[in-house]
């Protein structure tokens, strides 16, 4: 499982690509990995916040204490947590930058930066 701070230099990653706002998300990474404690290395399977759903529920919750701007960065910050671990877990890479510049690829791929979050 990648580290916090790798997740953290992903989002530095968003950052720099206009995906996101400068901003710190520990809070979104603290989430994500709640579940591990709880289910170990099987965390990304049995967690309900390892999924587009989950993380839309989480973000709900949060509807009355932040701007729809900030929640849909937290959801594209959680969308890519989800592919930065999907990626370190698959394969194998010579340096986190490689790790980073892949999942980036993948991330965009499946069209995760155009992803909003809108309450219903």
């Amino acid at each position: 499982m990648p580290t916090k701070i790798l997740h953290l230099k992903f989002d530095d990653y968003l950052i720099e690509h206009g995906v996101v706002s400068d901003r710190n998300y520990s809070i979104v990474h603290d989430r994500m990995d709640r579940d591990v404690q709880y289910f170990g290395k099987f965390h990304r399977e049995l967690g309900g916040y390892h999924r587009e759903k989950g993380i839309r529920d989480w973000l709900r919750s949060w509807c009355h204490l932040a701007y729809q701007k900030t929640l849909t960065d937290y959801l594209r910050v959680a969308l890519g947590h989800l592919v930065l671990d999907e990626m370190w877990s698959k394969y194998k890479y010579e340096d986190e930058y490689e790790l980073i510049k892949s999942a980036y690829r993948s991330y965009a791929q499946k069209g995760f930066y155009w992803s909003f979050f809108k309450e219903r």
